[in-house]
């Protein structure tokens, strides 16, 4: 489930690992794909654990607790208005998607989300976190059976892979690839945590909870490398796409490309939703009440306005400058997890053992 959060748009699409991963050739990527690796298992793993242990009311308190009063409500405030622009962006995913495979106008795409993720919101985070269990599973899989083929067939294309990026160079997320293994990772941080933190408190121990975002962690580092090797073994045909994971499904064969359209669509929807709901938890704590569900409404109005920006310039304008931010926040996880020797919880003030 935790795997299945992460793969939002740009990783399904490819975009996010062309820009951050396979944009600096092949040895590069590798190193910054394990910085990542290290990086998300630690964040995984230490948020449910502390989620776990607090039981939050608004999971947008976690913030309180690792950042303090000041920073943290400030990023308390901030971390809807991310997690919208990250909507957007998947949104525009979407739109991308159904033009490039299928040659229609964006606005299908688009739509098509925005309704489906309003009205599974609706059903509440009990019903959500199942569907992306559930959902994330498939994906997970087929992103890695897509991946690991197209490696099999074009895997002498690596050797030459970095050559042709030299001259022919791709949009990179950060100057230097170490510093985009860990931008990848941080900026995530922001939409990752609440959502962490609110399923922490499902795990019955904190050994549950620190099992569940170790296991997650490694299911997504999997696909992400996987993925990123793919992209690199076929860079001449889908550097320059919008999707590129889209153009090296239908290079296996017509029938893959056509469901793995539709499993990119998918992948985009089991995060709009989850990102949704905490966007909207943060404005009304009832999931069943009015105010929450007109909240609901009016965000995938302004969603799908925004969405009509271009997908990759999206990606490469908010995530990493997202990622700078989120560096600061892993020192106050990291701090506040291991060091900080009164620890206050953020709703009750009381001392947190």
């Amino acid at each position: 489930m935790v795997a299945a959060f992460s793969i939002v748009s740009g990783f399904v699409t490819g975009q996010e690992s062309l820009q951050f991963f396979a944009s600096y050739g092949v040895a590069k990527c590798i190193g910054a794909a394990v910085i990542t690796m290290i990086l998300y298992i630690w964040i995984c793993s230490v948020v449910m654990q502390d989620g776990s242990k607090l039981k939050l009311q608004s999971a947008n308190e976690i913030w309180v607790y690792y950042c303090g009063k000041y920073f943290g409500t400030a990023l308390k405030y901030f971390t809807p208005i991310f997690l919208f622009a990250i909507l957007v962006v998947m949104t525009s995913g979407a739109g991308a998607t159904i033009n490039q495979y299928y040659g229609l106008s964006s606005v299908y795409g688009r739509v098509l989300i925005v309704i489906l993720m309003l009205a599974t919101v609706m059903l509440g985070m009990n019903k959500i976190t199942k569907l992306i269990g559930v959902l994330g599973i498939l994906i997970i899989v087929f992103t890695l059976l897509i991946g690991i083929i197209s490696l099999v067939i074009n895997v002498g294309n690596l050797s030459t892979a970095t050559a042709y990026l030299e001259e022919n160079p791709v949009a990179k997320a950060a100057p230097t690839w170490w510093i985009s293994g860990i931008l990848y990772t941080t900026f995530m941080t922001l939409n990752l945590g609440p959502f962490l933190a609110g399923i922490g408190p499902d795990c019955e121990k904190r050994s549950d909870a620190k099992l569940g975002g170790l296991g997650g962690g490694i299911a997504f580092s999997a696909c992400l490398i996987v993925m990123v090797l793919a992209i690199l073994a076929n860079i001449q045909t889908a550097g320059d796409m919008s999707v590129p994971t889209l153009v090296i499904a239908e290079s296996i064969s017509p029938v893959f490309g056509v469901i793995f359209s539709i499993v990119l669509i998918a992948g985009i929807f089991t995060t709009t939703v989850s990102l949704l709901w905490i966007s909207c938890n943060f404005v009304a704590h009832d999931e069943k009440s009015k105010k929450f569900r007109i909240t609901a409404l009016i965000a995938c109005i302004i969603i799908f306005i925004g969405s009509k920006l271009p997908f990759s310039t999206l990606v490469n304008i908010i995530y990493p400058y997202t990622g700078y931010l989120g560096i600061i926040i892993c020192l106050c996880i990291a701090y506040t997890h291991y060091f900080k020797k009164e620890k206050i919880h953020p709703e009750t003030k009381e001392p947190v053992e």
